[in-house]
């Protein structure tokens, strides 16, 4: 028994070592020559994918954007923005976590304050 114990010890880290599989890839590009990031993700029950970040159109301050994908090949089930209101002002996403209810409760912030 001592030595099977061993040898399993000795195959964990090849096993965690192991490439991960990609199944989808999905990209996001809200326009022009600006960086949109993902900054927060969480799972459903269902398993698919909620994604939160900033997004810039062009138009205006960088926006928060939370995105959900469908597990299965990436599909966009829904997408929602809070748009910047100004041209000098920027959103963040500090985080997301679910409620008690099943919702998404998104948290951010307003970068500078202008008034454009």
């Amino acid at each position: 028994m001592r030595r099977i114990i061993i040898m399993l010890g000795l195959l964990l880290p090849a096993l965690t070592m192991a490439k991960p599989l990609e199944e989808w890839v999905v990209t996001h590009d809200a326009g022009g020559y600006y960086v949109d990031t993902a900054t927060e993700a969480l799972v459903d029950a269902a398993g698919n994918l909620i994604v939160g970040g900033a997004t810039h159109d062009g138009v205006d301050g960088t926006d928060i954007s939370v995105a959900k994908y469908d597990r299965s090949d990436g599909s966009l089930i829904w997408d929602a923005y809070l748009s910047a209101y100004d041209h000098v002002s920027d959103m963040a996403i500090d985080g997301m976590v679910w409620d008690g209810f099943g919702d998404i409760l998104v948290a951010g912030r307003l970068l500078g304050c202008g008034t454009g």
